[in-house]
């Protein structure tokens, strides 16, 4: 592998952007420096950015950003209905692309996405960042052991403060785009058939808002959402999401031989075998900066996936597995997940 400097610039500079941003200078320095941004909005540069990104230029044009020849990567992080047309701009640009989750804003842009970049030599990725956290990834360990069998169904919760929801996620929902559902347990439910290596073959879902509306408006996103499904490889699988409680990433596997459960947030896992007992599996200390270090682990593994050479996009089923679970759950009935999902990798449709 012949291992390059990357020159990164950013379409959209918010909140998420600088975070990558900050997590890039601070513990990658060795990879990559940030040198540009592009955004509509006057953005206000906090000190410890603006004083490791010495070399950073702001733009108001994201067509002149691209045309400079230094820049060799661009992170996608505005709202997702702008992330296709952007990552087109970027790949024709001649830029690898990593695009931050939800990845597109509906099925067909998801299906206009993956056709994009399968058919032809390009860099891409989704920012998925949860299978990274330390908990998820000794979660596939365990089950790539086979620890509790074949696994028959997955429970997985995401719950989320009432603080966090109003002064971090509210206002972002508060003009139509894109349903909460999809903007937060697209992670979620990307993570639990990542964990299977499979994906979702039908989906049920209802979805309500029963909190969080404007001035006794009516609702403009969901608040509460319940999931169930079955996957391709037989087990079933359940998703809920809430908004009013404590916060928690909560996942519980069954399988013929026991059950292993974990809060993603945490520091432990929890096997239960049938006739064996319980056994916690301690993890060591956790990061705490960018998501307990799954965003530094995703970005050097993104960078060391572009020095490898090869002009592939990265995972681009999950364009399609990532965005088919939540968008579902909203037709409040049954979807069959699988059949969409194989006419399009099958290039059927």
């Amino acid at each position: 592998m012949s291992q390059k400097f990357h020159r990164v610039a950013f379409i959209g500079f918010g909140e998420r952007a600088q975070g990558l941003a900050r997590t890039i200078a601070t513990t990658l320095p060795e990879y990559a420096e940030v040198v540009a941004g592009f955004d509509v909005r006057e953005i206000a540069f906090p000190d410890d950015i603006a004083s490791r990104c010495k070399h950073f230029r702001f733009y108001k044009d994201h067509h002149e950003m691209l045309a400079d020849p230094q820049i060799d990567v661009v992170f996608i992080t505005t709202y997702e209905d702008t992330h296709l047309q952007f990552t087109i701009d970027a790949l024709n640009a001649g830029k690898a692309v990593y695009c931050d989750k939800p990845v597109v804003q509906d099925l067909e842009q998801a299906e206009q996405l993956y056709k994009f970049v399968t058919s032809r030599n390009c860099y891409f990725q989704i920012g998925l960042n949860l299978p990274y956290f330390p908990v998820s990834l000794k979660l596939k360990e365990l089950l790539d052991k086979n620890t509790i069998g074949r696994v028959i169904c997955v429970r997985a919760v995401c719950d989320l403060n009432a603080s966090f929801m109003r002064h971090h996620i509210m206002h972002k929902f508060a003009e139509p785009r894109i349903d909460f559902t999809c903007a937060k347990i697209t992670h979620d439910t990307d993570l639990t058939q990542w964990l299977l290596d499979t994906y979702a073959e039908e989906v049920w879902g209802l979805a309500d808002n029963f909190r969080w509306r404007r001035n006794g408006e009516a609702p403009v996103f969901n608040d509460t959402v319940v999931i169930a499904g079955r996957y391709h490889n037989g087990a079933l699988f359940t998703q809920t999401l809430t908004s009013t409680g404590s916060t928690r990433r909560q996942v519980d596997i069954f399988g013929v031989d026991g059950e292993i459960s974990a809060n993603l947030y945490g520091d432990e896992i929890h096997v239960t075998k049938i006739d064996q007992g319980e056994e916690t599996v301690k993890l060591p200390p956790q990061a705490t900066l960018g998501h307990y270090g799954a965003d530094t682990k995703i970005l050097r593994d993104f960078f060391d996936y572009l020095d490898q050479g090869v002009q592939k996009p990265r995972w681009p089923e999950r364009i399609l597995s990532s965005l088919m679970v939540p968008l579902a759950a909203l037709d409040n009935g049954v979807v069959r997940t699988g059949d969409w999902y194989r006419s399009i990798i099958s290039g059927k449709c």
